[in-house]
């Protein structure tokens, strides 16, 4: 550990003196850690710990000077908005000052800029080389390495052709090496290279004199330790993945109420592949021309609800599916009210799609961390939300209040006129988080993610690990607490998920009548009749839409509640579906939970209904006599279920 104390000064516009006092630096992990909780409170503004990193690597004199640079940039955010004209005004320059370009780059790391510093620097150096400026294009490339870095282009930045001038005794070749090779856990060769690195920092005596500061000093110490430098790289490894793909106003809290687990280690990990293996996989997956994604004809025409509210005996005959000729029933029998613009887009989405939905402002939009560098050319980001959401986003000014095409950072937002669809919000959620297959019709796999996670994990790696090589249709969570569907339905009564507990009780008893029965061992491979249906993957083809077409005609018939249905629907369907139901500390490690926006007057799963201040919530409506029991005698239609459930069956 390093342990020194020292105040410097910066000068701010004002021309006030801001003092900045560092104690006890270890691999500056106290100044990062600062500098990300400066983050999370501010939510906006300059952010320096990639750039900071790899200035401490160098050691010296540029860790210094992107400490003095971020602190001018929080004083005068403006130097930082204008970074990427200074770029392009010093490569212009017929002699480029490449001390004021290294400076520039600091700038666009700070300000997050740097995919933009990246296609400048692409262009200023093809363009040299082509003029025969083969020095300004080596310094040009240079930069753009660390800027690939910093983007996590790390395959792209070690294929650069400046690294391979080993001729040139240049520090930075053999550093962006090490730095690359480690973050790649490639330590071998990780080590080699630092070694290089010091080396030629040696034979160019740049070990601090006596006279130099005592900052520069101790950093250099930094630079020239191993185990101190990989941590550094490692430190710089977490902050390009985790760096934010969009800066929200304080006043918007995403990131508040965020739902603690209580598991300490997690007993069935999941393990994924090699980023570009995967990538690569899944893009071959995507364009294989035999992939045929259903063999599924859709009904046509017009319906007074969406799904056509097909009555118990209409729907069952679907359940079988074995003559593709057969119409089938899968919503659209109204128009989706979208825009034809929103509507070709999601139409051109022809790989992997990541779904998500608010309606009635009912949570906080969270952008996906860990992202690969390639992910978003690759994947799809789509966010269905309504009017009412739509004003919340507007009086945040996360949206210009005239824009049509609303972005927020990886998401692509939709908007619905939900007005023609639903009386209840959440029953208009689950048209995007089952019907996705149709509303994205050319996309090879999905995901659905509900509004109150955050994805921690590169979608790419989540398909591939939990669909493609389980060979699995669809992948969903098992339950935290419930294997029994009965169990989940009692709890939906208990806790009032659900305002019509009458209804919750026909719907059950129209389950265990048509063939629902507890979970037992011999619905095995299926470990568990209830999911957690806030994370869905799937392959789309056949089995999977079937399920999710079938699925969603039983929640129209009875209630938006998903997992009520869930195991009636796949243990009746035919074909099979292959369903990977992985263990709830998977969940854990791939997603963060929140809670759900705090509101008066309940949630999006009460009936809504429209008053002079504001929408109310109707009462719950009561069950009649138990389950067990018809006009006061033994036995209801759910008795055997029950039974067994319990264990008491006379078998």
């Amino acid at each position: 550990m390093v342990n020194f104390s020292k105040s410097f000064s910066v000068r701010t516009k004002y021309g006030a003196m801001a003092t900045v006092v560092f104690a006890s630096i270890y691999v500056v992990g106290a100044y990062i850690s600062r500098a990300r909780k400066m983050s999370k409170e501010e939510h906006q503004g300059p952010r320096l710990t990639r750039s900071m990193s790899i200035a401490v690597l160098h050691g010296g004199q540029l860790a210094l000077q992107r400490l003095f640079e971020y602190h001018e940039a929080r004083a005068d955010k403006s130097a930082v908005e204008i970074a990427e004209c200074e770029l392009k005004t010093h490569l212009a320059e017929q002699h480029p000052d490449y001390k004021k370009l290294q400076s520039v780059i600091g700038k666009l790391e700070i300000s997050g800029k740097e995919a933009q510093a990246v296609e400048i620097l692409k262009k200023a150096t093809a363009k040299a080389r082509n003029e025969g400026r083969n020095h300004e294009a080596y310094e040009y490339e240079m930069l753009l390495v660390e800027m690939l870095i910093y983007k996590g282009d790390f395959k792209e930045a070690l294929d650069r052709e400046c690294l391979r001038h080993a001729e040139i005794s240049d520090a930075r070749r053999p550093l962006f090496k090490a730095i690359v090779h480690i973050i790649e856990c490639n330590k071998n060769e990780g080590t080699k290279y630092w070694r290089e690195f010091n080396d030629l920092k040696g034979e160019f005596h740049c070990t601090p004199c006596i006279k130099e500061s005592m900052e520069e000093c101790q950093l250099h110490k930094l630079s020239t330790n191993f185990n101190e430098f990989e941590k550094v790289v490692h430190m710089l490894k977490k902050d390009i993945i985790e760096a934010p793909l969009f800066s929200y106003p304080a006043t918007y809290g995403e990131h508040k109420y965020a739902i603690p687990t209580h598991r300490t280690t997690c007993s069935s990990p999941v393990f994924f592949s090699d980023y570009w293996m995967v990538l690569k996989e899944i893009q071959n997956l995507c364009k294989n021309s035999s992939w045929s994604s259903s063999g599924l004809r859709y009904m046509q025409g017009k319906a007074e609800t969406f799904a056509g509210n097909f009555s118990t005996q209409d729907r069952i005959p679907y359940f079988v599916h074995y003559n593709d000729s057969i119409e089938f029933p899968c919503g659209f029998l109204k128009k989706f009210p979208i825009s034809n613009s929103d509507r070709t887009d999601m139409e051109n989405c022809e790989g992997v799609v990541v779904v998500s939905a608010i309606f009635n402002d009912h949570d906080k939009i969270r952008q996906p961390r860990g992202l690969g560098s390639k992910t978003l050319d690759n994947v799809c980001f789509f966010l269905f939300i309504d009017d009412v959401t739509l004003k919340g986003l507007v009086y945040h000014r996360l949206i210009p209040r005239k824009s049509k095409n609303y972005k927020i950072g990886a998401w692509r937002v939709v908007k619905v006129l939900s007005k023609g669809l639903y009386e209840n919000p959440a029953m208009n959620g689950v048209i995007p988080k089952y019907l996705v297959h149709r509303l994205f019709p050319n996309s090879k796999f999905s995901i659905w993610i509900d509004a109150k996670l955050q994805l921690m994990v590169d979608p790419l790696l989540l398909i591939h690990s939990l669909v493609v090589s389980e060979n699995a249709d669809m992948a969903i969570s098992k339950h935290p607490y419930y294997i029994h569907t009965m169990e989940e339905a009692m709890a939906t009564a208990r806790w009032h998920k659900w305002w019509d507990v009458d209804g919750l009780k026909r719907q059950m008893e129209t389950y265990c009548e048509n063939g629902l029965l507890p979970w037992s061992s011999n619905k095995l491979p299926y470990p568990s009749d209830v999911p957690d249906s806030a994370l869905i993957l799937r392959r789309h083809g056949l089995r999977s839409n079937l399920f999710s077409c079938l699925l969603f005609n039983e929640l129209e018939a009875f209630n938006p509640r998903d997992q009520l249905a869930f195991a009636y629907v796949r243990d009746l369907m035919s074909p099979r579906l292959k369903l990977n139901m992985f263990e709830v500390e998977v969940f854990e490690q791939i997603v963060v939970e929140y809670r759900h926006n705090i509101k008066r007057g309940g949630g999006a799963s009460g009936r809504q209904e429209a008053g002079p201040k504001g929408p109310k919530t109707k009462k719950t409506k009561r069950a009649g006599p138990d389950l067990l029991y018809v006009n006061g005698s033994c036995c209801s239609k759910c008795q055997k279920y029950l039974l067994e459930m319990w264990g008491e069956s006379e078998s």
